[in-house]
Parts: structure tokens; C-alpha cells; sequence
């Protein structure tokens, strides 16, 4: 390179114009100069030598309109620096553009269609993750590269969005969700840490779930559930006939949801699955009630498995979220979930009905014990338990429709 550099000025550099017979070239040292073709076009380029071919070699720094004289001479110098290392400055920066076009497109709903894909392969069920992706996920994040997350943006973004809205349970899956997806880009060397690891959710009281369990409360809830497609037209009548049921058996919300028609005894009049948390056999008896509702939802029965499938596809059940937002719907947001249906019948049956705990324990698919250990079978308090489930509803028609419910409260009577 020439020894001799800043053979030029600001002013000189802007008053140059074109030579329409040729290009010219205005050096300015050190083997940086302005090419003005002659068209007009103005290019600021470097003539150095490969720091180990010594080969001449040409670097495009930039146009005129992008980099002042200054600003070239710096490039001029980082260029020099690079040789003096051993670096050939054109092979770093496109080296630097591999790397960032790879961290653009590097992006986490690349990661995310990479997981789905593995759990597609494991044959696992992904309708509730889907949802939560395409919800919550995918229209915040879905487009960034992973490289740029850290946790203060993915709670911002994300996460907070849903605490926001009261749904605890759906942020911790989302949580978990993300988690898996960046933990390929880490496993990949994409990135150094996973940042959802560290997002912090607020914690709910284990086993605490908002629910009613006040008899007038409960009356005005059941009236404005009976109500639903009524008051609304455009409300779906699958959600106002899960709601109905929900408080009929008072099931584990996942396990209504995901109801079977296989498990759907019509002639016994029982419902018979394996209870999600504790995978034992389990049998609800029906009452004449709820064998209504499960009639009618045969009546719209589709091919679908589910007796409540989704609205987007029949080879998935109900969303999770359905029987919640139905619940907001009627003005319950905060004060009655669809896991509190089983909060309210054990609290109304035990301390209002006085019916004997053990039984509503079992019915509830809770582990009982008895001095001998676990007493807990499926046909355990059969009779009694096809006794409860009539009373209960019963009860609770009664209420809805303003009746003397005393009749069901007995007077040092057992049940």
C-alpha cells in the first residue's frame, strides 16, 4: 500500500463529477480511492494485497451516498488491521455476512417447525400446542432470530400477554413449549443459553382453583350457563353442552374434553376411562340429566372420536380453553374455572348435601384410603355413587329453577 494517505478532502470529493468517456479513479492513499464511472456512479474501493498470496485484490467498501471520506478512511484502517493479523478483509466480511444472514434466518419458527416435526415422528398429539403456537406464540416471536431472545423480551412478549389475561396453567405451557423449541438451537450450537428456561411465572396456590360455592352464586352461574347460545346466538352450543355436563359429572376438565364415544355406555348409563391423574380405571354413573346431554351431543355427532371435537378438525378434541373463555363469556373471569365445577359439587355435597366424603371422593377419581390402604376401585360405592350423581343433579336443576332445595339437605340423615 502507499505510504502517502488523505490525499483528499470533503469538499474536492463532492465537487468531482462524472468524465462521460471514461471511468476515473481519485485516489485518496494507502490504496483507497473513489471510482466515478461514467454514468455518474460514484464507488469507494481498497487495493491492497492478500496478507498471505500477496496477490492484489479489490474491496468494495460502499457507495459515495453511503460513506463519507471519513467514514471510508476507517474502513481503510479496519482493513489494514485485518492484514496485519493475517486476514484477508474481503473473506471476513463475507464470512460476517454468512454469519448474520445465518442468524436471520435462524429463526424460532424455523426451531419450532424442527420440533413439531421430531414429536410428528414420536407420533405424539400436538392440537393444544398448535393452538398455543399459533395464538400466543408464532405472531410475537415467530419471526426473530433466536440469537436476538433473551428472557426480559420473551416474558415482555409473550408470556406476560397471557398472565395478563388470568391463564396461569396456558403461560406454563407456553413457557415449557418455547423452552423445547430453543433447546434445539442450543443443542445446535445456535445459541449459548435458553432463555425461556428462565422466565419467571407468577406461582398459583397449588390445588386452588377459583370456584363457586355459594348457593345463590352458584344459581345465577347455572342460569346464565343454561343460557348461553339463548343470550348469544353466535356462542357454539358444544361449549354451552360441555359447560352443562362439566357441572353435571364434575370431571377433571381434560378428561371431559377429551371425551371418548367409546367410553360412552348409553345402555349402563355410565361413562367408563382411565382418570388422567391417577390412571385408574374409572367409572361416572349418569344421571338422567347428563344422559340427556350426551343424547344430544350423539344427535350431532360427527365421525369425529371425540364427543366434544374441535371446531378446526375432528381428530382433536376441545381446545382447553374453550369451557374458560365460555365461563368469561357470562361474567365468571376470575371467579369460576372449569376445573372449580369439581371444587363446587365437593364442597356443596359435603357441607350443604352432607353426603359421606368417602364416596364423593370417589367419585372425584381421588385416592382413598381406608386402615387396610389404598380402597380406591372402579366399581367401589357403585350404587351409592349412581345415587349421588342423580341427587346432584337433581339439586342443581332445583336451584337453577328457584325450588326448594331443603329438600335435599337432610336432617341428620345419612347418605
Amino acid at each position: 500500500m502507499a505510504k502517502e494517505s488523505n490525499k483528499l478532502d470533503a469538499r474536492t470529493v463532492k465537487n468531482l463529477t462524472a468524465d462521460p468517456e471514461q471511468d476515473k479513479k481519485y485516489s485518496d492513499g494507502g490504496g483507497l480511492y473513489l471510482l466515478i464511472k461514467k454514468n455518474g456512479s460514484k464507488y469507494w474501493r481498497l487495493n491492497y494485497r492478500h496478507p498471505v498470496t500477496k496477490k492484489q485484490n479489490t474491496l468494495a467498501l460502499g457507495t459515495f451516498d453511503q460513506l463519507t471520506l471519513q467514514q471510508a478512511r476507517i474502513k481503510r484502517e479496519e482493513a489494514k488491521q485485518l492484514i496485519l493479523q493475517g486476514k484477508d478483509p474481503a473473506e471476513e466480511r463475507n464470512q460476517n455476512r454468512n454469519e448474520q444472514k445465518a442468524i436471520l434466518e435462524n429463526t424460532f419458527n424455523k426451531f419450532c417447525q424442527e420440533w413439531l416435526k421430531k414429536r410428528e415422528l414420536e407420533n405424539k398429539v400436538d392440537s393444544e400446542n398448535l393452538r398455543k403456537l399459533e395464538k400466543d406464540i408464532l405472531p410475537y416471536i415467530g419471526n426473530m432470530p433466536v440469537v436476538n431472545m433473551t428472557v426480559e423480551q420473551l416474558e415482555r412478549d409473550v408470556t406476560d400477554r397471557v398472565v395478563e389475561r388470568g391463564a396461569l396453567e396456558s403461560a406454563r405451557r407456553i413457557k415449557s413449549i418455547m423452552s423445547m423449541v430453543l433447546e434445539l438451537a442450543r443443542k445446535k450450537r445456535i445459541i449459548t443459553h435458553n432463555p425461556a428456561k428462565d422466565i419467571t411465572l407468577p406461582q398459583p396456590i397449588k390445588g386452588n382453583h377459583n370456584a363457586v360455592t355459594d348457593e345463590r352464586e352458584l344459581a345465577d352461574l347455572l342460569r346464565k350457563m343454561w343460557r348461553f347460545t339463548k343470550d348469544n346466538p353466535r356462542n357454539r352450543l358444544t361449549t354451552e353442552l360441555a359447560m352443562k355436563l362439566s357441572v353435571y359429572i364434575f370431571q377433571r376438565p381434560n378428561e371431559i374434553r377429551g371425551l371418548l364415544w367409546e367410553s360412552v355406555d348409553f345402555e349402563k348409563r355410565q361413562l367408563s376411562f382411565a382418570a388422567s391423574k391417577t390412571h385408574q380405571d374409572h367409572i361416572v354413573p349418569l344421571s338422567r340429566q347428563a344422559f340427556d346431554i350426551l343424547k344430544e351431543l350423539e344427535d350431532l355427532r360427527t365421525t369425529s372420536k371425540y364427543v366434544f371435537p374441535s371446531v378446526k378438525t375432528g381428530r382433536e378434541c376441545m381446545s382447553e380453553d374453550t369451557i374458560r373463555q365460555g365461563l368469561i363469556r357470562i361474567g365468571y373471569k376470575g371467579r369460576h374455572t372449569a376445573h372449580g365445577f369439581r371444587a363446587t359439587a365437593r364442597t356443596i355435597l359435603d357441607e350443604e348435601l352432607e353426603y359421606r366424603t368417602d364416596i364423593i371422593e370417589h367419585q372425584l377419581a381421588h385416592t382413598v384410603k381406608d386402615p387396610n390402604g389404598t380402597a380406591y376401585n372402579r366399581t367401589a360405592f357403585l350404587r351409592r355413587r349412581r345415587e349421588l350423581m342423580q341427587l346432584w343433579s337433581d339439586y342443581l336443576d332445583t336451584l337453577r329453577q328457584g325450588g326448594d332445595i331443603s329438600i335435599f339437605k337432610p336432617d341428620n340423615k345419612e347418605y
